[in-house]
């Protein structure tokens, strides 16, 4: 039961307390809790967003701090979520009704999100497709990179060209990483013998981990909406 809640703006009917929690679960960046009375809180964590647990007396004075739900068990604690709203469960409108599979759940279908590949994604780049949550939710702009890096495929190709058992294996890595990054308190791509986190993404003209050629790069609005790094010796244009 709800104790004590504190938004610092919220869209939509406020869970108050005396609420019982019923359900916490992640779709993608989004992280829901479920109180009764079929109020679902919705919280979109974007880039920087998070979520902390502290001791039932924690008070933190920072100015990121977006959501306070204080149980008997402890406290939860929202960070710089760009998109803190609710909804009414089982009327229709939910906002996350539109996503695919999540990609972080260990039974995500990944046939499902290859058919909606080649529905929502004929025409587009690979690098557009990884980010639409529409197919997928999960992906965000640097596992796209890295995902795209892991399976040897150029970025910018178009998703008509890449056969289904490529698409399996993008979408298959994609799953792998986000699975392994569940529990991590920060996000790492690279394997066990590497110590930095990331194979390409941040890394303009760097060497590349595999080859030593140097790391390229996209600015967002070049060529997609996102920022993007490739190697071009590894990831060569088909």
């Amino acid at each position: 039961m709800v104790a004590d809640i504190w938004f610092r703006k919220i869209r939509g009917h406020r869970p108050r307390a005396g609420q019982q929690i019923e359900r916490v679960d992640a779709v993608g960046k989004h992280l829901l809790i479920d109180f009764d009375r079929k109020l679902t809180l919705r919280t979109h964590l974007g880039m920087s967003g998070s979520w902390r647990v502290a001791g039932s007396d924690a008070a933190p004075r920072d100015p990121r701090l977006r959501v306070r739900i204080e149980t008997a068990l402890g406290t939860a604690l929202c960070f710089g979520a760009p998109t803190i709203d609710t909804f009414i469960r089982d009327t229709g409108t939910s906002p996350i009704a539109h996503l695919g599979p999540d990609l972080s759940d260990d039974g995500a279908d990944i046939d499902d999100v290859i058919t909606r590949t080649r529905t929502l994604a004929s025409g587009r780049l690979l690098a557009d497709a990884l980010l639409d949550q529409r197919i997928a939710a999960g992906v965000g702009n640097v596992f796209k990179s890295e995902v795209a890096f892991l399976s040897r495929v150029h970025p910018f190709t178009n998703v008509d060209d890449l056969s289904d058992e490529k698409l399996r294996r993008v979408w298959g890595i994609a799953h792998e990483q986000l699975v392994a990054n569940r529990d991590r308190a920060s996000r790492k791509t690279t394997s066990s013998a590497i110590g930095d986190r990331n194979y390409v993404y941040g890394r303009f003209r760097k060497p590349c981990r595999r080859c030593s050629d140097s790391v390229l790069y996209s600015a967002a609005g070049e060529k997609t909406e996102r920022s993007t790094y490739w190697c071009p010796r590894c990831q060569p244009r088909g």
